[in-house]
């Protein structure tokens, strides 16, 4: 049984019988997708050409990837299931015990055990993942086609995790226990790499798109042949079975539309922080008739854009069968129901999620450049112009705000618990992002900042005592990694009030104004022109406006984030925010009668 209902299909039916063929059954996750046959004939194509096809992996390799990380992942399903896949391509059961519960323990050698450690990696903490992974792998013996392999292995375990979480359907067999006790992070993740490596990071073959029908269909249906997929070429059965399982899920219109598919592919790449998937669907949104700016907003915060109430659901019902929630259940489907939406649309939005994880996985892993310039998806909607009485000062008395909601996910990740400390980075990834690329003014430097000053976070947790709040005290180590990047571009610019620059600021233009919908840009040209404007703020100012008006930090934590005193943010805040006025102000209208007051 699952939460959505079943419909009977013929034995006859390919899949049901290439199925039996394979595993002597037919495994519940398929049967709960009787509603969109297409669907399963689809994942039967991924699941041939990656997990049963004769590789550079043998079949136990990959089942013991996808084993160890389901039991990460701590889903009963997959774990009950490739258990059982395992043990019949004789591996002992005592065996098996030891491979879900710590395969370090497991006797593998050390090539084997160093593609589980980047599986796992890649699997449950992508943004750890960069290019020195893979001259790792290539130090320990693996060659591009293993790892291309192990990294495909990875994204169908992520997929077939979400997909049997987001159905909630019951193990095939009997509940096997998971005792999954990895909790020290990779070695790897304690130091960066000493020299980056840019992607793509695996050699692919460069094939002529007329005589590879999967890149004739990419070029027609897109325009384009993604980046992701030519990223893929050591393996072309592969690339046809995502060419197929694309064609099927994503680009048909009959159940969900294929704007609101994108729309979940968007949202989700998102919160997953994957530029360049975000970067992909936004232009795929744009050949539908979708404004960029609106793509953007959706991306970054789908509940406040120009969207109906069944999408906006939909959309966080997905959101939450992608990040496999535990709150997720069969209310959040009656809702679904109650605005509208069949069982067989719900199906294809679970669907839809889990392809998305398959995808965000998979480019992490490759290391594919994106196929277009990324916009600045992840700025936020806040209104940078608002009085400089903003509401979060009211009631703190310039202390912290009290408790700390990271309390007991850092005293778990202290006592060595790496999920907690997973969490934290889920936690504030996409803050310490957005603050970097205030700092640092461009995404690959805001990336680079982002992960080393994880890394130093996470190295020098057991100095962390808790006089501040956890996000404060990681804020404050984003902010030295940013300004150390940037110190070595061009000469400091001082946070102190010692150094300040001229003299006192005094606002020459600050106009009333109001939005005259026929006279100003379009809204895309607005949100670059502000961001452009804040960026061009000296950094002191630029620091207090990015913590407080977009990070929504309260002053007190603000001001403990860059070292500052209260009066010396309130101060540098107040400037930051006339200067920005000011730089704006040229483009707007003044109201009939308005006067200009300085």
């Amino acid at each position: 049984m699952s939460l959505i209902p079943e419909t009977a299909l013929p034995d006859s039916f390919p899949p049901y019988e290439a199925f039996r063929q394979h595993f002597g059954f037919v495994p519940a996750i398929f049967r709960a997708q009787s509603l969109l046959p297409r669907v399963i004939e689809a994942e039967a194509q991924m699941a041939g050409a990656v997990l049963l096809a004769p590789g550079a992996l043998t079949r136990v390799q990959k089942e013991t990837i996808l084993l160890t990380l389901a039991s990460r992942h701590a889903n009963a399903y997959c774990v009950t299931a490739h258990r059982h896949f395992l043990g019949g391509l004789g591996v002992p059961p005592h065996q098996l015990d030891v491979l879900a519960r710590d395969y370090h323990d497991a006797g593998l050698s050390s090539a084997d055990v160093a593609l589980l450690d980047f599986a796992l990696k890649l699997g449950s903490e992508p943004n750890f993942i960069h290019g020195g992974e893979i001259e790792a792998l290539r130090a320990n013996g693996l060659t591009d086609e293993q790892i291309l392999e192990a990294v495909l292995m990875t994204a169908l375990t992520n997929f077939l995790c979400t997909l049997s979480a987001g159905l909630d359907v019951a193990p095939d067999f009997e509940l096997s226990p998971i005792r999954c006790s990895i909790q020290s992070p990779p070695a790897t993740l304690a130091s960066p790499p000493t020299v980056a490596t840019k992607g793509p990071y695996l050699r692919a073959v460069v094939r002529d798109q007329k005589e590879f029908p999967p890149f004739a269909f990419f070029q027609e249906k897109f325009g384009f042949i993604p980046n992701i997929f030519r990223a893929q070429t050591l393996r072309p059965d592969v690339v046809e079975a995502e060419a197929f399982t694309v064609g099927t899920v994503l680009l048909t219109d009959d159940i969900l539309s294929r704007v609101r598919k994108e729309f979940i592919l968007l949202v989700i790449s998102a919160a997953n922080l994957n530029t360049y998937c975000v970067a992909v669907h936004c232009e795929m949104l744009r050949n539908l008739g979708i404004p960029a700016d609106a793509s953007d907003q959706i991306a970054v915060d789908h509940r406040s854009a120009d969207l109906g109430q069944a999408d906006k659901a939909l959309l966080d019902v997905a959101l939450k069968v992608a990040r496999r929630s535990p709150t997720f259940g069969q209310a959040d489907l009656d809702g679904l129901r109650t605005h509208g939406f069949t069982d067989p649309q719900i199906l294809e939005a679970v669907v839809m999620a889990s392809l998305t994880n398959f995808l965000n996985t998979l480019q992490v892993g490759l290391g594919t450049v994106t196929d277009f310039h990324p916009r600045r998806v992840f700025a936020t909607s806040v209104n940078l112009l608002e009085d400089p009485a903003h509401p979060m000062d009211q009631g703190t008395g310039g202390a912290e705000p009290a408790g700390d909601p990271d309390t007991e996910l850092v005293a778990r990740a202290k006592s060595g618990d790496r999920g907690a400390f997973e969490a934290l980075v889920r936690n504030h990834h996409r803050r310490i992002y957005r603050t970097l690329l205030g700092v640092t003014g461009n995404p690959p430097d805001a990336e680079d900042a982002t992960q080393t000053a994880f890394l130093k976070a996470f190295q020098h947790l057991g100095d962390f005592e808790g006089h501040a709040r956890f996000g404060t005290w990681l804020t404050r180590i984003a902010i030295n990694e940013g300004l150390e990047c940037v110190r070595t571009r061009k000469p400091t610019e001082s946070l102190s009030p010692e150094d300040e620059d001229g003299g006192p600021f005094r606002p020459r233009l600050v106009l009333g104004w109001a939005d005259d919908p026929e006279r100003l840009y379009q809204r895309e040209e607005l949100r670059a022109m502000v961001e452009r404007a804040v960026t061009s703020l000296p950094v002191r100012y630029r620091m207090a406006v990015l913590l407080r008006d977009l990070e929504q930090l309260s002053t007190a934590e603000a001001a403990a984030a860059l070292g500052l005193g209260i009066p010396t943010l309130k101060t540098h805040l107040l400037r930051g925010r006339l200067m920005l006025r000011e730089a704006l102000a040229p483009h707007f209208i003044p109201r009939q009668g308005a006067v200009a007051r300085v």
